[in-house]
């Protein structure tokens, strides 16, 4: 995944949203979502400039979000990124719905702890790993992955309304969101814009390689799907979108 600078991303989709005929239009998307120069994960954090580090990062619908999250907790995992952090949360924002967590009794309302032992953890804790839990998420050493912004921020109901905004101003967080329904300010803003032409090369690769079984001209036909797509810059312009290489590479496996 590609992540690039959100001012140089906005200038280029005003030149797209400006855009009149067809062929520009065209010509504008792919400058957009084509080559990029890759921002190292591990260092969106170093325009931080305010004590806490809070960065929002923006994607379009399928291009590659959740797996952003999910990615950069394996590499926290591992140790290979950002070892000033004891813990690492990560939090689906579309889960924090009514039928999920139902109105407390008057007066009470739901903690951080509540929200991540739902979330994260496959039994509910005693009372005394609760308090562990707490005194953790006390510390300024944790990091919350807020993932999908835009799926709540216009229908969070109102008992989960102090513990969404606890979560949204936690001293440190990466908040995901579709660009569109975002009404937060962050004075880091990056973009995941889609597949590198190295990530598309490698996709269609590994998609093919796993129908040796079925197809024993698979990886003949993942060369095929490559030559295509580079000889049709548009097409090569929305393969760039990880959902739409998945659908070509179906359809193409899938066409006799």
């Amino acid at each position: 995944l590609a992540i690039v600078d959100s001012k140089e991303q906005l200038g280029k989709e005003k030149k797209l949203r400006d855009a009149n005929k067809h062929e520009t239009i065209m010509g504008a998307f792919e400058d957009i979502y084509g080559v990029k120069t890759p921002i190292n994960v591990k260092d969106i954090f170093n325009t931080c400039k305010e004590f806490g580090k809070k960065v929002l990062v923006f994607g379009r619908a399928g291009i590659g979000k959740i797996t952003f999250c999910r990615y950069v907790s394996h590499q926290w995992a591992k140790s290979a990124l950002w070892p000033e952090y004891n813990l690492v949360v990560l939090i689906s924002l579309r889960s924090l719905t009514e039928n999920r967590y139902s109105p407390l009794s008057s007066g009470k309302s739901y903690s951080l702890v509540d929200i991540v032992v739902k979330e994260c953890f496959s039994r509910d804790l005693s009372e005394e790993d609760k308090n562990l839990l707490r005194e953790q998420l006390n510390k300024r050493t944790v990091l919350w992955l807020l993932d999908g912004y835009d799926n709540i921020v216009q229908n969070v109901s109102s008992h989960l309304q102090h513990v969404f905004e606890q979560l949204i101003n936690t001293p440190h967080h990466i908040v995901t969101s579709r660009p569109y329904f975002n009404t937060l300010s962050r004075s880091v803003r990056v973009e995941i814009v889609g597949f590198t032409d190295g990530n598309i090369s490698k996709y269609v690769e590994v998609f093919f390689n796993q129908l040796r079984d079925k197809f024993p001209n698979a990886l003949l036909e993942g060369q095929k799907v490559l030559k295509f797509l580079r000889l049709n810059p548009r097409i090569w312009g929305i393969a760039h979108i990880p959902v739409n290489l998945e659908l070509i590479c179906s359809i193409w496996s899938e066409t006799d």
